[in-house]
């Protein structure tokens, strides 16, 4: 059941994240620039960055997000590797535990990306305020995830940005 969970929880992250960075991607440049800007005003807010930590704290949060993006690239690489394929059913058991394997791996990279910038952000942030931002992050996240469920199911209304 473990094994079961080690390969299943990956693949079904994999596939949530594609499908989310495509419709994000889809979008027209409009409204991504203003995705973005709710993210930078909701994030500056939650962590209560002054300006002057603003000056220092964006820099290195546009470069951890950079970072990111390019562990997401590999992973858009492994959906595209198990579209290609027809999917996972289709897949030798060898293609298969590559993919598994380079997810895993993916995986543990950007856990030391965590770890080497909570380090970063704490040289122009505090503690708590790196805290507030995982949690933040993870708040916007939830908000993008459930506007993309509604406009699939139809509902075109904007909704006001409330995070718990």
């Amino acid at each position: 059941m473990k094994t079961f969970r080690a390969i299943i929880l990956p693949a079904i992250a994999l596939v949530l994240f594609t499908i989310l960075g495509s419709a994000l991607h889809a979008q027209p440049q409009e409204r991504r620039d203003k995705i973005e800007s709710m993210h930078t005003a909701y994030i500056t807010e939650k962590i209560n960055l002054t300006p002057e930590e603003a000056k220092r704290f964006w820099p290195v949060y546009d470069q951890y997000r950079s970072d990111l993006g390019e562990l997401q690239k590999q992973r858009k690489q492994n959906a595209q590797t198990i579209k290609n394929a027809g999917g996972i059913d289709n897949m030798s058991d060898a293609d298969v535990q590559k993919l598994v394997t380079n997810e895993i791996d993916i995986k543990s990279r950007e856990l030391d990306l965590h770890k080497q910038y909570v380090l970063k952000f704490q040289e122009v942030i505090s503690l708590k305020q790196v805290a507030k931002l995982f949690m933040a992050e993870e708040q916007f996240k939830l908000y993008l995830l459930d506007q993309l469920k509604k406009r699939r199911q139809g509902d075109r209304g904007q909704s006001e940005f409330v995070p718990q």
